[in-house]
């Protein structure tokens, strides 16, 4: 733009002294030619011609003065658009469609131009990921909230217990256990300012499954008496996953807690089975089952989604068989992926 600038400066100083001679010579010329065709031999006399000169200088002075206006004109009135364009931005969250620089005259101006799509592009960026992120912290806050809920239920069975005197000892040290799960899942919510799909956090350890699921069970026991459900558990010796443990109970819990709340079953068996190419841990109820697909869409069964999101962190395959028999769950943990 500075170029164009100077150009057209020196080309205006230029032209005045340019178009004052080019006149001289058109009003000279057109004296001959007129001598020319009369068959004449009149002599010029410059101070005879002054006002046709006058006039012909005028007029190329006029139409050089439009023809910048016209530049000047149309440069405003991109650099208008151009500023009109921006503070749509600034004002509003639904951002314009990028500028079309074919419609752009002046290379400045498509340069220009060029720019504002890119950040037009860049808030539309960051407005999809601020609204992703805001999405996936509600819903984690909710699954959250649901997962204190699923201790609470248990310290409140225990609670039963002991105003009943029964299992006094198994339902203090049920109600010590759900009490420190809460203070590790509320420590969680804070866990990072921004909670997003890139900000959660998994602390992988090795997990014996044997070890683990016989702690979930005797955390759940005297929920499952009180519901009436008796429980068969058998998982193969050695089965260790690599897993965060935290993120892995919470998925366990929620299963139970369906089972508990949910299935109307009066039995459960936990089974663990491996090979050499993956170890499957695969919980069966004699429950009314229930339509996977239907329930989720459900925006209430948290404890649901939280079982299906909750293995694709972990990276397990989870598997549901439901009916009117019943409901199996398989989570399968792959060996060689691992390694």
């Amino acid at each position: 733009m500075n170029k164009k600038i100077l150009f057209f400066t020196f080309l205006s100083i230029l032209f005045f002294p340019f178009a004052l001679m080019l006149s001289n010579y058109i009003v000279l010329g057109t004296h001959l030619l007129q001598n020319y065709f009369n068959g004449t031999d009149t002599p010029f006399k410059a101070e005879d011609n002054y006002f046709y000169v006058l006039m012909l200088f005028s007029t190329m002075i006029l139409l050089y003065v439009f023809y910048l206006s016209r530049i000047i004109v149309n440069i405003s009135s991109e650099i208008t658009h151009l500023s009109n364009l921006i503070r749509d931005i600034a004002k509003d969250q639904n951002y314009p469609d990028p500028v079309n620089t074919a419609d752009l005259k002046y290379k400045d101006m498509q340069y220009l131009s060029e720019s504002i799509n890119i950040l037009i592009d860049q808030l539309q960026y960051n407005q999809s990921k601020y609204e992703e992120s805001e999405e996936f912290r509600k819903k984690y806050l909710d699954q959250l909230s649901h997962d204190i809920k699923t201790p609470l239920s248990i310290i409140k069975i225990n609670l039963y217990y002991l105003q009943t005197q029964q299992n006094k000892e198994e339902a203090i040290q049920e109600i010590n256990k759900n009490a420190n799960i809460i203070a590790t899942l509320s420590d969680r919510i804070y866990h990072k300012n921004d909670i997003n799909t890139e900000a959660i956090m998994t602390h992988l350890t090795l997990i014996d499954l044997e070890e683990c699921m016989n702690e979930m069970v005797d955390k759940w026991q005297n929920a499952l008496k009180h519901k009436g459900i008796s429980w068969q558990l058998q998982v193969t010796a050695d089965m260790t996953w690599e897993l965060d443990k935290v993120w892995f109970e919470r998925l366990i819990d929620n299963i139970l807690q369906n089972v508990l709340y949910h299935s109307e079953a009066s039995h459960l068996t936990i089974e663990g089975v491996a090979d050499e190419q993956e170890q499957r841990l695969i919980i069966r109820d004699d429950g009314i089952g229930f339509n996977p697909d239907q329930k989720l869409q459900q925006s209430d069964r948290k404890g649901l989604n939280i079982i299906h999101e909750v293995p694709k962190l972990l990276g397990i395959d989870l598997s549901i068989d439901s009916n009117s028999s019943g409901t199996k769950l398989i989570l399968t943990y792959g060996i060689k992926t691992k390694n």
